[in-house]
Order: structure tokens, then C-alpha cells, then sequence
């Protein structure tokens, strides 16, 4: 797998952002009402969630070089449920399918479970996304609904989610099989 850092999103990272969600092919999958009109925009963005920490946290993804390739984070943290919702956009188009994502989810679950301590994580992705769903379900989400006849956008969506007592066993099962490789 390879190695990624998340980092918290900061005002400088507006442009490489504003250029990600503006790719059609990128934000095909986001569920965007409709991306930014301008660079400004999505500063004012940044800026709410640099205000509003306590509902969302978004980090940054940064390859093994500390470049910036996509963005990820929690969004309605209910601290009273110890919910979240997650959400990842790999905007460098030459780091898909390369296991950034992968990766990315499980540092942003390790942050949700261990950091902030929620019980449950959620989140929505359109059916055709086949590459996003692979990522989910590496990283331990399982579909709670097919939700075919809903769509969202237009589109329909799998809702997933992990609670707390998977992400333990299966942070115990790959403690094992490290364990096991050494031997």
C-alpha cells in the first residue's frame, strides 16, 4: 500500500482544489449540486470548514513526494452519536487506482476511531463507481443499503458504513497477520 500523509486543508490549497472539483471527470462521482464558479468560491469553502471544525474535518492527501493529490474527511460529526460521514476525491488523475484511496480511508477511519472517537462512520456512493466501492469494502465498509430506487443526483447509490467493534477486529486480524509474516 502505498504511503500517504493527510494533513488539515488549508486557504493555500484553493487552487489545486478549485482545479480537481472543476474536472469533469473527477467531480463526476463528488455529488456536487455544481462545482465552484471561481477560485474565490472555494476559498469561502475552505474557510467554513476551517470555522466549523467541530461538524467536519478535512485533510489533504499528500503521496510519498508531499504532493497534494486529493482531499478527504468526516462531515456531520454528531459527537451526541458519535457519527460521521466520510467523503474522498483523488483529484490527481495519475494516482488512480494506484491504492492512495485505500490507504487515505483507512488513515481518515484510524483519525474517526482512535482520535475522535466515534462509534459509526457512514457514507453514500453512486453504484457505478466501481473503483470507490472496491476501496470501501478494503477498508472495511459494508453496504447497509442498496438504494437503487433512491437517486441521489440522478444517480443511484450504495449507502456503507463501519462501526467501531469492525474497524477493532479488523485492526486486530492485520495486527495478526503481521505477526504471522515475521515468523
Amino acid at each position: 500500500m502505498p504511503r500517504i500523509r493527510l494533513r488539515p486543508i488549508r486557504m493555500s490549497d484553493a487552487e489545486t482544489c478549485f482545479r480537481w472539483v472543476t474536472d469533469p471527470e473527477v467531480s463526476r462521482h463528488l455529488g456536487l449540486l455544481s462545482p465552484p464558479a471561481d477560485v474565490r468560491q472555494e476559498r469561502a469553502w475552505i474557510s467554513s470548514v476551517l470555522v466549523g471544525r467541530e461538524q467536519q474535518r478535512v485533510f489533504v492527501i499528500e503521496n510519498e513526494e508531499s504532493r497534494p493529490i486529493g482531499t478527504c474527511g468526516l462531515r456531520g460529526i454528531e459527537r451526541s452519536t458519535g457519527t460521521a460521514t466520510l467523503g474522498i476525491m483523488i483529484g490527481e488523475k495519475q494516482a488512480w487506482g494506484r491504492g492512495y484511496g485505500t490507504a487515505a480511508v483507512k488513515a481518515l477511519l484510524r483519525h474517526a476511531f482512535e482520535e475522535l472517537g466515534l462509534a459509526k462512520v457512514r457514507l453514500s456512493c453512486h453504484v457505478d463507481n466501481t473503483r470507490a466501492l472496491r476501496c470501501y469494502e478494503k477498508s472495511g465498509f459494508v453496504a447497509s443499503e442498496r438504494a437503487s430506487d433512491r437517486a441521489v443526483f440522478g444517480r443511484a447509490e450504495v449507502l456503507m458504513a463501519i462501526d467501531r467493534a469492525r474497524w477493532d477486529e479488523l485492526q486486530r486480524r492485520a495486527m495478526g497477520e503481521e505477526g504471522e509474516a515475521e515468523r
